[in-house]
Order: structure tokens, then C-alpha cells, then sequence
């Protein structure tokens, strides 16, 4: 039973990243995105009621920590196929808890670097978007997944 908890927390972690981030993640459709990322950002924009200038106020944010947010996806997506393989193919104990701990350390990393973005973006929207960012952020933001970080 410790055991399987153990393997669920990382996916907990996983998915409460993906919520706390997921409106950050639809201010940034990226230089050249597609239209969609454009379309969603529009859309968080309206959501938000954010001016042209707090968009790209917050455009910048998630620029600055655009690679940190790319390399940690990068070692996450590696350290969990590690993790799969070492799993199904009936990995040495020690290797799949070393590995395990990896990955949450990873997902650690997502989530603060998730928090950090939200602490610089904060003070750039008012008291009322903030409140509107909370709801939507409680509701689950609805996003689309793309596979991987945004090229910046």
C-alpha cells in the first residue's frame, strides 16, 4: 500500500502543476505560435480583462523563465520514461526509489518554477483579476496539452 502511494504522489504532484499553471501557461502563445495558442491567450486576455500592456508585461515573465521551464520538462519527460521502464521491466528496488525520488524532485522544481511566474505575474494585475485568475484557476482552466513546453 506505501508503495503504491508513493508511485501516485508524483502523478498528484503532475496534475496539480498542470492546474496551477495552466492559466500562466494561455498567456504565452509564443513567438510564431499557432493560431490556437494565439486564440487562447486572446482568451485569457478577455477572461482576465488584461490591457495589451499587462500582456506582454506578463509575456516577458514567462520569457525570462522560458528555457528554466524547458530543460526541467526535458529531465522530467526523461526521468519518467526512465521510471516506466525501470517498472515494467522489473527494475532493481533501489534503482526505481532512486529514480522515483528524481522524479519528484522534478516536479518539485515545475511547481516552483510554476510559483514563481505567478508571483511576478501577481503584482502586474489588480485585486479584481486576481480574484478572476483564482476562480478560473479553481474551476481548471480549460487548455489544450500540447506535449511539451512552448518554444519561446
Amino acid at each position: 500500500m506505501l508503495r503504491t502511494r508513493s508511485l501516485w504522489l508524483p502523478a498528484l504532484a503532475l496534475t496539480s502543476t498542470l492546474l496551477v499553471g495552466s492559466a500562466a501557461e494561455a498567456a504565452d502563445p509564443g513567438t510564431g505560435a499557432p493560431p490556437a495558442d494565439a486564440a487562447r491567450a486572446n482568451r485569457f486576455q478577455q477572461a482576465l480583462g488584461l490591457s495589451d500592456e499587462q500582456m506582454a508585461a506578463i509575456r516577458e515573465v514567462r520569457a525570462r523563465h522560458a528555457e528554466e521551464r524547458k530543460q526541467n520538462w526535458q529531465a522530467l519527460r526523461q526521468a519518467r520514461m526512465d521510471l516506466h521502464q525501470l517498472a515494467i521491466n522489473g527494475g532493481d528496488p533501489a534503482a526505481i526509489q532512486a529514480k522515483t525520488a528524481q522524479v519528484s524532485e522534478l516536479l518539485g522544481q515545475s511547481v516552483q518554477l510554476r510559483v514563481t511566474s505567478l508571483q511576478e505575474i501577481s503584482p502586474i494585475l489588480s485585486p479584481e483579476q486576481r480574484a478572476k485568475l483564482a476562480q478560473m484557476e479553481q474551476h481548471g482552466f480549460k487548455h489544450r496539452h500540447r506535449g511539451g513546453p512552448r518554444s519561446s
